[in-house]
């Protein structure tokens, strides 16, 4: 298994991960680019894409072992906590992200955890196996247009500064100013989305 010897914490059993002290030096792309791209070792990667593009890697993790352990860096995967979603499957999807973590992290040593969260229901466990004052990434897509969303996306990351005192922040997607004043003592590093990256190359090719 991928995380057999991993350290198993908080009520659902998720492997225990490794804080890392990382702060990209390239902007990252999509994972989906990784196995096409011939500058593989200079590049940086992140998984705040659908999830479809990453189940792959959970099913036959052993066959992207070479890409994985070529990349100048990673963001681990993303699998949705979606908050209208059962319980259930955001608990799976949580463990889902800290197996594949924890088994990227051994192949490579430059791999930032993602802290993913849905609802109120999962801030009390959804960033058990999360270190300590390590780097984490997050992302805004589809949460600042709700207002919901964005009620709980503050709440989320609320959690996350207070339970795990980030070193830094990795933020994909439309960036909230209001993150730089709300927490000034932390690092900050926006990073684009796909669409965002797209819709940039296309003004360039316009």
């Amino acid at each position: 298994m991928l995380a057999s010897d991993a350290t198993i914490v908080g009520k659902h059993g998720f492997p225990a991960l490794m804080p890392q002290k990382l702060i990209p030096d390239t902007m990252p792309l999509p994972m989906n680019y990784m196995m096409s791209d011939v500058n593989i070792s200079k590049n940086w990667y992140h998984c705040f894409v659908g999830d479809e593009q990453f189940e792959r890697y959970w099913h036959n993790f052993y066959k992207y072992v070479p890409y994985i352990r070529s990349a100048k860096g990673l963001i681990s995967t993303d699998f949705s906590i979606y908050r209208d979603i059962p319980e259930e499957t955001q608990i799976r999807n949580c463990y889902r992200n800290r197996v594949l973590t924890y088994a990227m992290q051994k192949i490579n040593p430059n791999v930032i955890p993602t802290a993913g969260f849905g609802g109120e229901n999962t801030w009390n466990w959804c960033f058990d196996g999360l270190p300590k004052h390590s780097t984490f990434a997050i992302t805004t897509n589809g949460v600042l247009s709700d207002p919901e969303a964005c009620r709980l996306f503050i709440g989320g990351v609320d959690t996350l500064v207070q339970t795990r005192e980030p070193y830094a922040l990795v933020v994909c997607g439309n960036y909230p100013e209001w993150l730089d004043t709300k927490y000034p003592k932390i690092r900050i590093i926006p990073i684009l989305s796909y669409s965002q990256m797209w819709r940039s190359r296309a003004r360039r090719c316009g």
